[in-house]
């Protein structure tokens, strides 16, 4: 298969050159344009239970396969999001990806919902990351660009702005200072990585942007 993210990093897509028989896999309503003869098969992965965390997690219960059905066939993507996208080539390891983030994957890469702990909740991210692993290609995507870093030790990001991480990475989610830090920094809580492995991270925050918006917002109510 032939891959390629144009686009980026502000509007990023993702475009597959298919051949007879291969097929990639992604979130529902991540589809842009595909060739007439691309077969497309919508499915719960992994089934009922799979499906269930899946929601839980903020994601689509179905997932779409596209499965080409000549050599040479092209399917688009795009995530939800304006922003940036990765690919992740996948040799057996596992990699945490927060929800959202997911576009697409091929081979034998899976994506279930897993149980993040009280860490996670507390931290407004969610109770559910997905957890992908196998062997093949994964594509995930951030909203603005996407930066990675390899944390050997310690290294701390934003809640807002962590997109994913190797699984060899442990991570604790605390306030990024004091009392007085955590409600007059505006920084709120962070997460805490350590060990060895890779973090990606998204160069914008969705509820920074909220915020932002939210005065203009009452404006025009009262208008």
């Amino acid at each position: 298969m032939l891959h390629e993210i144009k686009n980026k990093p502000d509007y990023a897509s993702l475009h597959c050159t298919l051949s007879n028989g291969e097929s990639v896999v992604a979130e529902s309503g991540a589809l842009m344009g595909m060739s007439g003869g691309v077969k497309m098969e919508t499915s719960m992965k992994g089934g009922i239970f799979a499906a269930a965390k899946r929601a839980l997690g903020g994601e689509s219960v179905f997932l779409n396969t596209y499965t080409a059905s000549a050599d040479g066939q092209r399917v688009d993507f795009a995530p939800s999001t304006p922003g940036d996208m990765l690919h992740i080539p996948m040799a057996g390891n596992t990699v945490m990806v927060q929800r959202g983030a997911y576009v697409a994957s091929t081979g034998t890469v899976t994506a279930d919902a897993k149980w993040g702990g009280a860490k996670t909740f507390f931290s407004g991210e969610g109770l559910f990351m997905l957890k992908c692993t196998g062997m093949g290609d994964l594509w995930i995507a951030s909203y603005g660009a996407i930066a990675e870093h390899r944390v050997e030790g310690r290294y701390i990001v934003d809640t807002t702005h962590v997109v994913g991480f190797d699984d060899s990475l442990t991570f604790n989610v605390r306030k990024v200072g004091g009392m007085k830090s955590f409600f007059l920094s505006a920084e709120g809580l962070v997460v805490e990585f350590s060990g060895s492995g890779r973090v990606w991270f998204q160069t914008r925050s969705a509820p920074s942007l909220a915020g932002f918006l939210h005065p203009f917002r009452q404006v025009v109510q009262k208008s």
